[in-house]
């Protein structure tokens, strides 16, 4: 991807109506807990993508949904978790100036 091509990631946040609620906080739950139990830095940066990445529906390929994940700011990765428990499909453009 050069420096002239943009890219955003979208995320599909689920709502209350929608499946899997039950699945998605033990998805949150193993997260949390493999997150405190790992002390590789590293690992928990791909831990973090990997989990923030069942949420990503484009770019639909998942290693530019990882690279696109790892230039998102903090700001928008907070968003991010604070939208998981439920709401509406957001754009969250990466920090590197690409929206």
């Amino acid at each position: 991807m050069g420096m002239a091509e943009k890219k955003q990631v979208v995320f599909e946040l689920p709502n209350e109506r929608t499946p899997g609620y039950l699945r998605r906080l033990k998805a949150l739950s193993d997260f949390q807990e493999a997150q405190k139990s790992e002390n590789n830095g590293t690992r928990k940066f791909d831990n973090l993508c990997r989990f923030l990445a069942g949420y990503v529906v484009e770019p639909s390929d998942k290693d530019e949904a990882y690279e696109a994940l790892m230039d998102a700011t903090k700001e928008q990765i907070d968003e991010l978790f604070a939208l998981i428990g439920g709401g509406n499909k957001t754009d969250i453009p990466p920090s590197s100036g690409v929206s």
